[in-house]
């Protein structure tokens, strides 16, 4: 297993930047990993005090393509704390990751608290759905190939999670229905998949029942700014300071 603490503190030391979290993210997070699965190392960053006041805005990604098999990158604080006002399930997702290389400034534990209260499921709804859409299109003669059957079937999970819970879903869920696919990708199957037309009809219908009940959610979501704000100042001065 590649370790990547010692990737992470030459981020810190090579951009002049400290990392408050880095998790594992991907198919190790979600349960569904093969001995060769990649691994996916994302994380949150903030600069000295000083990068904030300039006029001009500069990157805020920090992206490391290590090896083959490792791939590392990261926001910078005040853009995934934007992200987080518009409950982003990206950065949801590694907030809730069962594994940290990097946990400081307690930002993951602020922003996990505060997701209880500002979390949106409309948008994080139609976040899945739309990603499950485009797999479902790339079934051709009933077969699809395994990478994108796992997102569709990840995604068809989350969206029901909201729906039935109204919270945002864990990264690893349970399920009987796709569980023998599931097994498949663990134990490193590649092949493509074939889908039999009632599994096809269930697939759409199931698309179709969450895209309705997305559409018909009413929103009217608190602003956590004023809370963001002060998350980002406190932890600049915890940081630098």
């Amino acid at each position: 297993m590649p370790i990547p603490t010692t990737h992470l503190q030459k981020i810190q030391s090579t951009h002049q930047v400290k990392i408050c979290f880095a998790v594992e993210a991907g198919s190790r997070a979600f349960g569904y990993a093969s001995a060769k699965s990649d691994y996916d190392v994302r994380f949150i960053y903030i600069h000295r005090p000083e990068w904030y006041l300039s006029i001009d805005k500069e990157r805020d990604v920090i992206e490391v393509p290590v090896s083959d098999n490792l791939d590392i990158s990261g926001w910078e604080m005040t853009k995934a704390l934007r992200l987080f006002r518009k409950s982003n399930p990206s950065l949801l997702e590694w907030l809730y990751a069962d594994t940290y290389y990097e946990d400081r400034f307690s930002v993951a534990d602020e922003l996990r608290s505060l997701n209880r209260t500002y979390f949106q499921p409309k948008p994080a709804l139609f976040h899945y759905l739309n990603i499950a859409a485009a797999n479902e299109r790339k079934i051709s003669g009933g077969a699809i190939p395994m990478k994108p059957l796992m997102n569709l079937i990840r995604s068809i999970l989350s969206a029901g999670w909201i729906r039935d819970h109204g919270t945002f879903p864990p990264n690893i869920m349970e399920s009987s229905v796709w569980a023998p696919i599931i097994n498949m990708k663990k134990s490193g199957y590649t092949d493509p998949i074939y889908l039999n037309k009632e599994m096809q009809a269930f697939i759409h219908r199931e698309l179709e029942e969450l895209r309705a009940y997305a559409v018909s959610l009413r929103q009217n979501p608190a602003d956590p700014t004023a809370e963001l704000n002060l998350l980002f100042q406190n932890t600049i001065k915890i940081a630098w300071h």
